[in-house]
């Protein structure tokens, strides 16, 4: 059972200019106000999908999590924490970024949308993905020839 990102894009040019400079040039490339991706770690197990993300800086407040049609979106904002302190005060690098993020995956249909929980501790967001009865690995036993055989059917890891 896979996920798989989801990208929403309206700029055909974007993903070559990504490829080209890599991912960290985010919202800054085209000029728009678009965080960098949080990164996502993405793990199954039998019973569940865990999707794990990065979102330092953030609060749960300025976190959103929303699930249309198969596809989990988690979006927010981060905003800016620029201070100026006076005159003498001057800013020599400022790499840190803010503004909006959007990431989206699409989820496999078998999955207990109902039973989907969402956690934010230092930072991470995780969130658990039951998966439903059908997408649960299950032995059948088949009978014939010298007996009883068993074999596994459904997906495992």
């Amino acid at each position: 059972m896979a996920i798989t990102p989801y990208r929403t894009t309206t700029d055909p040019l974007r993903p070559l200019f990504e490829e080209f400079l890599g991912s960290g040039w985010g919202g800054r490339l085209a000029g728009t106000d678009l965080l960098r991706t949080p990164e996502a770690d993405v793990t199954e197990s039998g019973d569940e999908i865990r999707v794990t993300m990065e979102l330092a800086g953030l609060r749960p407040e300025d976190v959103e999590v929303n699930l249309e049609d198969n596809v989990l979106t988690v979006g927010g904002e981060k905003k800016e924490e620029r201070r100026e302190e006076g005159r003498d005060h001057r800013w020599h690098l400022s790499e840190r970024r803010y503004g909006r993020f959007s990431r989206s995956f699409v989820l496999p249909r078998d999955v207990e949308q109902d039973g989907i929980r969402a956690t934010f501790e230092n930072g991470v967001l995780e969130l658990t993905i039951p998966k439903s009865e059908r997408a649960r690995p299950r032995r059948i036993e088949i009978e014939g020839g010298n007996g009883r055989q068993r074999i596994e059917t459904g997906t495992s890891r």
